[in-house]
C-alpha cells in the first residue's frame, strides 16, 4: 500500500505542476513551445499511471487469496487516495518555483531546439535550482482566488474529471475484490474509464484553458488570468481527489455491474 501510496502521491505532483508550464508559457511569451512541455509533463505522469495498475490490482487478488476482504480493500485505496490528496497540496506549494524553472525551460528550449538537449543543459546546470525556488505568494492567492473572469465551465469539468481519473483504476480493482470471479474482466475495464476521462480532459478542459493562456500572451487578458487559472485548476482538481474518495465504492459497483454485462453478452 505504501508503494503505491508513493508512487500516486508523485504523479499526482507531477499532474498538478503540470498546469504550471502553461503559466510559464504567458510569461516567457512562447504558447506553443510550452504546450510541447506542457504534452511531455503530462505524458510523464500518464506513464506513472500504467505503472499503478499491476500495483493496486494486486488488492484483488489478496482478496481472493483470502488474506483481506472486499472492505479492507477500500479502507486501502482510500488511503492511497489521500496520497493524491497529499500530492496535490505538495504540487501547489510548488508551483510558484516550477513557474519559474519552466519559465527558464522553455526559453532554453526555443534555445536548444529539442526536449532533450534541454534536460541535458538543466541537468548540467543543477547547481543554480536554489536560485529559483519561491514561496507561494499569500498576497496572490488572495487577489485570485475568486475565478473572475475564468469560465466556470472549465472548473466544473475539471473536477469531475479528475475524480474519475483518480479513482479509474482503484474501481476496477475494488469491482474486482466485490467478485473475483469477474476481476480479470473488471482490471481489463479501467483503460475504459480512464480513456473515457482522458477524452474529455482534451475535449472540455484543455482547449478553453490554452484559449485563456494564448488571449493572456496576446494582450487580450491581462497575464495575472494565468495565474488565477493556474489556481483555480489546481483548487478544482483537489476538489476532484477529494470527491473520489466519495465516489470509489459507488464507481466500483458500475464497473461491476458492466462487468456483469460484459461477461452474459460474451
Amino acid at each position: 500500500m505504501i508503494t503505491a501510496g508513493a508512487l500516486l502521491c508523485i504523479m499526482s505532483i507531477v499532474d498538478t505542476l503540470a498546469y504550471s508550464v502553461r503559466t510559464a508559457g504567458v510569461y516567457a511569451g512562447r504558447l506553443a513551445t510550452s504546450l510541447s512541455l506542457f504534452n511531455a509533463v503530462v505524458i510523464i505522469s500518464r506513464l506513472s499511471n500504467m505503472f499503478q495498475a499491476p500495483i493496486i490490482g494486486n488488492f484483488a487478488d489478496s482478496v481472493y487469496q483470502g488474506d483481506y476482504t472486499a472492505h479492507d480493500v477500500l479502507n486501502a485505496l482510500r488511503i492511497d487516495l489521500l496520497f493524491i490528496v497529499l500530492g496535490v497540496l505538495v504540487g501547489a506549494s510548488l508551483s510558484p518555483s516550477f513557474i519559474a524553472i519552466f519559465k527558464r525551460g522553455i526559453v532554453v528550449m526555443g534555445e536548444r531546439g529539442t526536449l532533450p538537449r534541454t534536460v541535458t543543459y538543466g541537468l548540467l546546470r543543477i547547481s543554480r535550482l536554489p536560485g529559483y525556488l519561491r514561496r507561494p505568494n499569500m498576497a496572490s492567492i488572495t487577489r485570485n482566488i475568486s475565478p473572475g473572469s475564468i469560465p466556470k465551465s472549465i472548473l466544473f469539468w475539471n473536477v469531475f474529471i479528475t475524480c474519475f481519473y483518480s479513482i479509474g483504476v482503484m474501481a476496477t480493482a475494488l469491482a474486482g475484490s466485490f467478485n473475483h470471479n469477474l476481476a480479470a474482466t473488471c482490471a481489463n475495464l479501467s483503460g475504459i474509464v480512464n480513456g473515457i476521462a482522458t477524452m474529455l480532459l482534451f475535449i472540455l478542459v484543455d482547449p478553453p484553458a490554452s484559449l485563456i493562456i494564448d488571449d493572456c500572451i496576446s494582450g487580450k487578458r491581462p497575464k495575472e488570468d494565468a495565474v488565477r487559472l493556474n489556481l483555480h485548476m489546481i483548487i478544482s482538481r483537489l476538489a476532484g481527489c477529494l470527491l473520489g474518495i466519495l465516489m470509489l465504492p459507488i464507481m466500483a459497483r458500475y464497473v461491476l455491474y458492466a462487468a456483469t454485462i460484459v461477461d452474459k453478452l460474451f
